[in-house]
């Protein structure tokens, strides 16, 4: 599509190019009338601005970077819905990078950003210590407010958003015990992640409680083939768990699907519960006990903070926010008791 420019605008109406510019940037100096007749014929041309050069021009952007890991699931892009519609209401714009939990391509976004002037971000970080000098750099030297979501980076004085993983996986693990289940695996998301090391390291804190082998502990990375890989591996050993905990929406997505594929009859084979839910754990047969979080609120209330750090124009000083969210235990039927 031809791009628009405002001296098609103004040739259009009559208009100089000047006039164009301050009706469509809110500044006075243009009747309500012509203002009008301006910004429709923008909308009915296509015109969209050139944010880069505004926010050179200007030294504001109005925009907001928002880095997640991956645009396929859910979770994020509930999160994401979430953040824009609340930061859009306040008039602010959202760039969206992924970073597919690479540290170079996390890098890469973040500089891109510096480089737009955005006024802020949020940021699901690839790792806990993956660019710390980096956004340490862009709090401490730049002033530009950042908000972590679902994970943080260690060492960074920043506030966050996170879900009670802790939480979430004890209850997994205690309702297993219940069940009977003493042998028992997990398919964890990145240990580099804030939230694969702390439910991983939460599920260990059982090993004298039921029985553990290296052999059912498997990184599946985040992502869906992660899952679908891990448990294949898993059902190929001689000796399997009786049950598996899956560490998010995605690899259950990809242990779903590995299931279908070997014709693995739940829970009379293998038991198997999710941290997080998803609507594939819904219509699976049988539906998929879980533990929930609420993306939702996660969006909402990042989105706020970091909302509340741009109004008060980083003059003040506070100590930084920590909201934990709890998550909520959902038990379906893909759980046997033995």
């Amino acid at each position: 599509m031809k791009k628009v420019a405002l001296k098609t605008i103004a040739k259009e109406l009559g208009v100089s190019i000047a006039t164009v510019s301050r009706a469509l940037s809110g500044k006075p100096g243009v009747s309500d009338r012509l203002r009008e007749q301006i910004v429709n014929t923008a909308k009915r041309l296509g015109y969209q601005p050139n944010i880069a050069a505004t926010a050179l021009r200007i030294g504001k952007s109005t925009t907001i970077g928002v880095l997640i890991p991956e645009l396929s699931g859910s979770f994020f892009a509930e999160i994401v819905s979430s953040m824009e519609k609340v930061l859009s209401d306040a008039g602010y714009r959202v760039i969206l990078c992924s970073t597919e939990d690479n540290p170079s391509k996390e890098a890469e976004h973040l500089q891109t950003l510096i480089n737009l002037n955005v006024e802020g971000i949020l940021s699901a970080p690839v790792g806990m210590k993956s660019n710390k000098q980096l956004y340490r750099r862009i709090i401490e030297d730049l002033k530009l407010p950042v908000v972590f979501f679902d994970r943080i980076v260690e060492g960074i004085e920043a506030d966050n958003v996170v879900t009670d993983s802790k939480e979430g996986m004890r209850l997994l693990m205690d309702y297993l015990i219940s069940k009977g289940h003493h042998k028992i695996g997990i398919i964890h998301p990145l240990k580099e992640t804030s939230t694969g090391a702390e439910r991983l390291k939460t599920f260990l804190e059982y090993k004298d409680k039921i029985k553990i082998r290296r052999e059912w502990i498997k990184d599946g990375g985040s992502f869906e083939v992660g899952g679908y890989e891990s448990f294949i591996e898993i059902m190929k050993l001689k000796e399997k768990p009786t049950a598996l905990i899956i560490g998010n929406n995605l690899m259950t997505l990809g242990a779903l699907k590995a299931i279908k594929r070997l014709k693995i009859k739940i829970p009379d084979d293998i038991s198997i519960v999710s941290f997080d839910d998803a609507s594939w754990n819904e219509i699976f047969d049988p539906p998929i006990t879980c533990v929930s979080q609420d993306p939702y609120q996660i969006g909402l209330i990042s989105a706020s903070i970091l909302l509340d750090k741009l109004k008060a124009k980083r003059k003040t000083t506070r100590e930084k926010m920590r909201v934990v969210l709890k998550v909520k235990f959902i038990e379906r039927r893909s759980v046997k008791k033995i």
